[in-house]
């Protein structure tokens, strides 16, 4: 389908593209994580690609092997695709990716967690997904998030790690019974304890948690470490 920046397509993923309104739903022009989508067998709904572009052939490639996969397919001219994008030179790709939200007690399979007390900033969630990923981390607990895992800029700076590891969303509390019932060892990743990463023995589930940028770990978790 052919879609101009009249229409209500082109509207609504030109705002998917700057905020996270809808919920489960990322949105991404970038060329790298729409083929992580591919590698990895995720749920593309959405597709808009220029058809007035000459592509190379490996872009080609992907073009029509994520219009095999995707529920809706959007043709959008060069010209109208340069109102959309998020940074310049970008490859003329737009996808809509499923984002899937976990529950707490479908993590219980998960030995190696990483806790996200309270973040703030996307580009920083962004970053500490890539590392967990690269760290291999089973799954992640975000506590009291002040941005939503869906959101582009966290798409971005992870460069689609938002859409592998295993997220659940919970307060505190939550977080803190659930990780104490399924006999989780609570480490805490600050600067005050004066002890080396090292020096702990790692035998049993673990959770680290890491805190929020400017205030910190919440400080009712010293009091189970």
């Amino acid at each position: 389908m052919h879609i101009g920046k009249s229409s209500e397509e082109f509207k609504r993923i030109r705002n998917l593209l700057k905020s996270s309104k809808e919920e489960n739903i990322v949105a991404t022009d970038d060329l790298n994580v729409i083929q992580l989508a591919l590698k990895y067998n995720l749920n593309i709904i959405d597709f808009y690609y220029v058809f007035d572009k000459e592509y190379i052939p490996s872009t080609k490639q992907t073009i029509e092997d994520v219009k095999s996969k995707a529920k809706n397919i959007y043709e959008i001219s060069n010209t109208s695709f340069q109102s959309l994008e998020s940074k310049e030179n970008q490859v003329g790709l737009i996808a809509t990716i499923e984002y899937k939200t976990y529950k707490l007690d479908e993590l219980k399979d998960k030995s190696y967690i990483v806790v996200l007390d309270h973040l703030e900033i996307p580009g920083n969630v962004g970053t500490i997904l890539r590392t967990l990923d690269s760290a291999d981390v089973d799954a992640l607990i975000v506590v009291d998030p002040i941005t939503k895992m869906h959101n582009p800029k966290i798409t971005s700076s992870s460069r689609g790690c938002n859409l592998l590891i295993p997220t659940a969303i919970a307060s505190y509390e939550e977080a803190q019974q659930w990780l104490l019932e399924n006999n989780y060892d609570i480490y805490l990743g600050e600067p005050n304890l004066g002890k080396d990463y090292q020096s702990y023995d790692y035998q049993n589930n673990i959770a680290i948690v890491v805190g929020n940028e400017r205030f910190g770990i919440n400080e009712e978790w010293y009091n189970n470490k």
